[in-house]
């Protein structure tokens, strides 16, 4: 039953969003992979409307008549296994939009179920993860539009609560509405990120906070926790508008673990830290490989060794030193091999 959990929990994850809209991008169950924003940002952003299609015009007239009323809309979604359909309905349960989901998810929901050893129990499983009801609400922050989003759902004998809330800096344009039909994939994304002023997902088990992810800032925080309170964070910093450049920082209970500074997405320096903050390495990379001057620090700060590297391998003078900075050994290196000792 573990392993149905995680597999479910993967599909939950990565493929739900489809239908049910549960992340803010999502990946496409296709062989060709694409992302996509959530059905509900787009809303928000006023994307749908812009898409000018008639199958909308109920749910838009909806939202439209409560936005200019009370300022505010609520509405809730659900998939429905029976009809493979997702579905969203109105405050007083009206059905305002019905799509059917796509072949791919319901494959691999029947073939889980179809392997299952235990079919009564894995349908249990499937049922509580997807046939539970979403709540959204539209509103205003301080004149900034705003989408909340909480969906609870059980799997396993686990309550698990997950909420979703993003606020925009302000309306768009119809021209910018355009454009970002016009987008696809990590464009789409970047251009979505200049408009976003904050993002943050929470996902609580068993009442206790286990994710926690924002966006602000032009920073991206993930931070995962176990029932003992221990945390894993991570933490990317974009230094441009393109989000293809900074720093990605790793952190045990607040504790630096390593720190990563990348170009163009590509890692281009690595450093590792002691338990005490203090630097333990730092090496360049290349192509996911080391290559240029490779450094080890006591945890004095002081330097213990420094060798070059070529692609990955150990190539020109190494040396190593003492905690007093006297060099103890040093070797010159050809394709990772020691071909003569200095010292």
């Amino acid at each position: 039953m573990k392993k149905i959990f995680i597999v479910l929990t993967f599909i939950f994850i990565s493929l739900l969003s489809f239908a049910d809209n549960t992340n803010i991008t999502m990946t496409t169950l296709s062989d060709e992979q694409t992302i996509e924003l959530d059905f509900n940002v787009k809303l928000l952003l006023g994307m749908i409307k812009a898409e000018n299609n008639p199958k909308y015009k109920k749910l838009l007239d909806y939202i439209d008549d409560n936005l200019a009323k009370k300022g505010e809309v609520k509405y809730s979604a659900n998939i429905n296994l029976k009809k493979a359909s997702s579905e969203v309905f109105s405050e007083s349960g009206e059905l305002l939009y019905e799509e059917k989901l796509p072949e791919e998810f319901m494959d691999i929901l029947n073939y889980s179920l179809a392997t299952a050893d235990d079919k009564e129990k894995t349908k249990k499983v499937i049922k509580g993860f997807y046939e539970n009801t979403a709540y959204m609400l539209i509103s205003k922050n301080n004149g900034k539009p705003k989408f909340f989003k909480e969906v609870n759902l059980e799997s396993d004998g686990h309550k698990i609560k997950n909420t979703i809330e993003v606020i925009l800096k302000r309306e768009l344009t119809e021209a910018e509405k355009k454009e970002l039909l016009s987008l696809k994939n990590e464009k789409l994304i970047t251009k979505y990120r200049t408009y976003v002023d904050n993002e943050i997902s929470k996902v609580y088990t068993d009442n206790n906070l286990t994710i926690l992810k924002e966006f602000k800032n032009s920073t991206e925080t993930l931070t995962a926790y176990d029932k003992n309170r221990n945390s894993l964070k991570r933490e990317k910093r974009y230094t441009d508008s393109s989000y293809s450049n900074g720093t990605l920082k790793s952190y045990k209970n607040d504790k630096l673990v390593d720190e990563i500074v990348f170009e163009n997405s590509m890692p281009k320096l690595k450093k590792m830290y002691y338990d005490d903050g203090n630097l333990a390495f730092e090496f360049p990379l290349k192509d996911g490989k080391i290559h240029g001057e490779a450094k080890k620090y006591y945890r004095s700060g002081k330097i213990r060794e420094v060798y070059s590297f070529k692609n990955g391998k150990r190539e020109g003078i190494g040396r190593e030193y003492s905690e007093t900075g006297e060099i103890i050994k040093e070797s010159l290196y050809k394709d990772n091999e020691e071909i003569k000792k200095i010292k």
